[in-house]
């Protein structure tokens, strides 16, 4: 049974609560939004193999934004920035960090097809902690195409949460079987 969060402002998101509430990625290749169902092109990534090539990822402050190997790293990859629970997600991240009041034994990102500009502006607007560096493959969309998290129907990303180790192989890739719903971190 999923779990239910309530924000502040009274909107309600869904936690999935149990390994049925996500897909395994790589032998499922469908999400729903809601009742709807989407297709995801299959892709390479997979854990225990390396990361897909994130040179064409751009940051927020238009620099290239691939991962730099030598550190874990978190990969929080949301559909789009515009949308509530993709905003609270990433706000709520942000919050815990800065709770934890020091800066995490891993590189943080999140991974959209938002604009640069985009990213840029969400990060003041809601002032979101220094220690997460946001990357866009809203150019090059090499990753959307190669990550096995690319939903056809719309080509933006499923939400997903990826982690690496310290030489770029991921260790655990996490997709809610509704996009809707938040991965367990």
């Amino acid at each position: 049974m999923a779990k239910r969060i309530q924000t502040l402002k009274g909107e309600l998101f869904m936690t999935p609560a149990t390994t049925q509430d996500y897909i395994s990625l790589g032998q499922e290749h469908a999400v729903t939004f809601g009742k709807t169902q989407l297709t995801l092109k299959p892709g390479i990534l997979a854990e225990g193999k390396p990361l897909p090539c994130t040179k064409g990822l751009v940051s927020h402050n238009l620099l290239p934004g691939y991962c730099i190997p030598g550190i874990k790293k978190r990969i929080i990859v949301v559909p789009s920035l515009d949308t509530p629970v993709c905003e609270w997600q990433v706000k709520d991240y942000s919050d815990r960090l800065k709770s934890a009041g020091s800066h995490s034994n891993r590189a943080v990102y999140v991974l959209s097809m938002d604009t640069p500009f985009a990213q840029a502006r969400f990060i003041r607007e809601h002032d979101i902690h220094p220690g997460i560096t946001f990357v866009s493959d809203y150019a090059c969309r090499q990753f959307l195409d190669n990550s096995g998290l690319k939903i056809n129907e719309l080509s933006i990303f499923a939400r997903a949460l990826i982690e690496c180790d310290e030489n770029n192989v991921v260790t655990r890739v996490i997709v809610p079987r509704d996009i809707t719903h938040l991965p367990f971190y």
